[in-house]
């Protein structure tokens, strides 16, 4: 539900602030909650009550009239258990998420500044830093917003591509619009996802999932040819081709020996290969079989240490 304040709701529906008291004292609005001693929070309703006083005035009614056939809308309205200050505060939380995408985004991480962000959204810097205490757990926030736009964006375009491996290489292409809003935050995006506990491990992960489902639909339609039986679980190698683009595209990183061409092709082939075992065009069933007893042995044991660590 949409909730508004006095300025915003006087905007919306042309009525001016001193006329919407009025109109609580009179009981033809229902009272707005309080969200401190000076401000209050309007629900929807208030704003849709406000349009039909003006069209019934404009018809000729008078408020008498008025509020005796809004009288039934207007109980129903002030019955209405919604916490509008939760409300309001989650809507300007997602409008500093929003915003500081489209400013990530268009200025990377370090020439993004709070203040840029605060007077984006038109909020003051206490609000602000109510919702984020710093600017990288709005990154991270806001990292899983573009993931979002990113994911919407391509997998638009894609809908008619059949080729799953052509598919591919558009998410790797996209992929470096992501890694573009931050190299060195992305690793702080991962690190949080390794993280035991904590709200922003929740986001990320939502975030690498996104990252990873039409991949993950591309393995599990292929998987449903009945082509093959690996043991390997789809979720996994999804996570696995993505894990591998971005260790590919941080060495790219590092100097001008490898070009976006190399990384394509690279990850292609990983693509190419994975789908080769998915059809059945590659079997390794025997070769796999071999290692069952290590995998069992490996899997049942704890990591090794090296002596030094122990010492």
């Amino acid at each position: 539900m949409r909730t508004f304040t006095i300025s915003e709701i006087e905007e919306a529906s042309g009525v001016p602030r001193s006329t919407v008291y009025f109109y609580v004292r009179e009981g033809l609005l229902p009272t707005a909650q309080k969200a401190a001693a000076s401000r209050a929070v309007y629900a929807e309703t208030h704003l849709e009550l406000l349009l039909e006083i003006n069209r019934l005035r404009d018809s000729g009614l008078s408020l008498a009239a008025i509020k005796a056939r809004l009288a039934p809308q207007v109980a129903s309205a002030g019955a209405l258990e919604v916490d509008l200050v939760a409300e309001q505060a989650e809507q300007v939380r997602q409008s500093i998420v929003v915003a500081a995408a489209r400013l990530f985004a268009h200025r990377g991480y370090k020439r993004t500044r709070v203040v840029d962000i605060i007077k984006a959204v038109g909020v003051t810097p206490p609000v602000f830093y109510s919702h984020f205490p710093s600017k990288q757990d709005l990154f991270i926030e806001s990292f899983g917003v573009f993931v979002g736009w990113m994911r919407g964006f391509l997998e638009t375009r894609l809908l008619d591509e059949p080729d799953s491996a052509a598919r591919d290489l558009a998410r790797v292409h996209g992929y470096f619009g992501v890694q573009a809003l931050s190299p060195d935050l992305m690793a702080l995006v991962r690190s949080e996802a390794l993280q035991e506990t904590g709200d922003m491990r929740k986001v990320v992960e939502r975030s690498y999932k996104d990252m990873c489902r039409d991949t993950l639909q591309d393995l599990t339609r292929m998987r449903g040819g009945g082509a093959t039986t690996l043991p390997a679980l789809d979720e996994l190698v999804a996570f696995s081709l993505l894990g591998g683009v971005e260790n590919i595209v941080m060495r790219a990183s590092w100097d001008d020996r490898y070009s976006t061409k190399d990384v394509l092709w690279t990850t292609l082939c990983v693509f190419l290969a994975v789908q080769a075992l998915y059809t059945g065009r590659l079997d390794l069933s025997a070769d796999l079989a071999k290692y069952t007893e290590t995998i069992d042995r490996l899997a049942s044991s704890p990591p090794p240490l090296p002596p030094d660590a122990l010492s």
